[in-house]
């Protein structure tokens, strides 16, 4: 069951979210979802936006303590290692999505407009060998912090989505997309391995 200090997670992750996104992420129905919004409202912890709920700097505070908490209770090294398990994996799904989003053409790139299928299954084949290999990572860094299991799930939500051919759920920003949560589970194990998206950026292994 969702709590407070879920919320507080999902939403230091997310930046913000809406009501339908966070229920997607969390696997909550709406009416649990917006009793604890309402409540982090009352404690000031969050705000409403036009562009959805997100956290105000006391929740902020709140959120970053829990991960610094979280970060506490493990071996470093630990985290480390699996993190650095992570970056081939994460390489092989950027080069995915590249290859989802553009296509070469006598010679130049193109944005793909999707309208050739067996291209696109040719990439989305690949698809279901990155869901194991990350499945393994995510396996590795939840015996440290059992939450992380979470983001297999949803991943597997995303990728039986896409076998059932909703190809929103290969990209989309607005969803649970294999590609929102792979994005915010790197965010996620940035923060629990103690770096920062600007360095990994730096380092060529953001998303």
């Amino acid at each position: 069951m969702t709590s407070t200090d879920d919320l507080l997670t999902c939403l230091r992750i997310k930046g913000f979210g809406k009501v339908e996104v966070i229920q997607e992420a969390t696997g909550s129905p709406a009416g649990d979802v917006e009793a604890l919004l309402a409540r982090l409202v009352e404690q000031q912890l969050a705000e409403g936006t036009r562009v959805g709920y997100r956290l105000t700097a006391a929740g902020r505070s709140k959120a970053d303590q829990a991960l610094a908490q979280e970060r506490a209770a493990v071996e470093q090294s630990l985290i480390v290692h699996a993190y650095d398990g992570f970056i081939p994996v994460n390489d092989a799904f950027k080069d995915l999505v590249t290859r989802w989003q553009m296509r070469t053409i006598d010679g130049r790139q193109v944005r793909n407009d999707h309208s050739d299928a067996d291209y696109d299954r040719t990439v989305l084949a690949e698809l279901s060998g990155v869901d194991h290999d990350v499945s393994g990572v995510i396996d590795a860094i939840a015996r440290l912090v059992p939450r992380v299991g979470a983001y297999k799930t949803r991943l597997g939500r995303a990728l039986e989505k896409i076998k059932a051919n909703d190809l929103r759920y290969v990209t989309a920003p607005d969803r649970d997309s294999y590609h929102t949560v792979w994005f915010e589970l790197h965010q996620d194990l940035i923060g629990l391995s103690g770096t920062t998206r600007q360095k990994e950026a730096a380092a060529g292994r953001a998303v």
